[in-house]
């Protein structure tokens, strides 16, 4: 049996990963810098990689903000 790997949505700016995190105050996704492991706990994970391509494909489509960063569907561990 394989063990799911969790996806994030990631980008680099300035040399630092960031990732989407949900707002749910605001009703909305945005970006958050990933310095330490205790950050990659705050951010969005997807246990499928489908799902995570279909929520950035959402944000494609619905976001123009997030959309200019160049998203990309990447392992939560390549971010550690």
């Amino acid at each position: 049996m394989s063990k799911l790997l969790p996806y994030v949505l990631a980008t680099t700016i300035s040399g630092v990963p960031h990732c989407v995190k949900c707002n749910v105050g605001l009703n909305k996704f945005e970006l958050m810098p990933v310095k330490t492991d205790s950050d990659l706990g705050r951010v969005f994970t997807s246990p499928d990689k489908t799902m995570a391509v279909n929520i950035l494909n959402w944000i494609n489509k619905n976001d123009r903000s997030l959309a200019r960063r160049k998203l990309e569907v990447s392992p939560e561990a390549s971010i550690r």
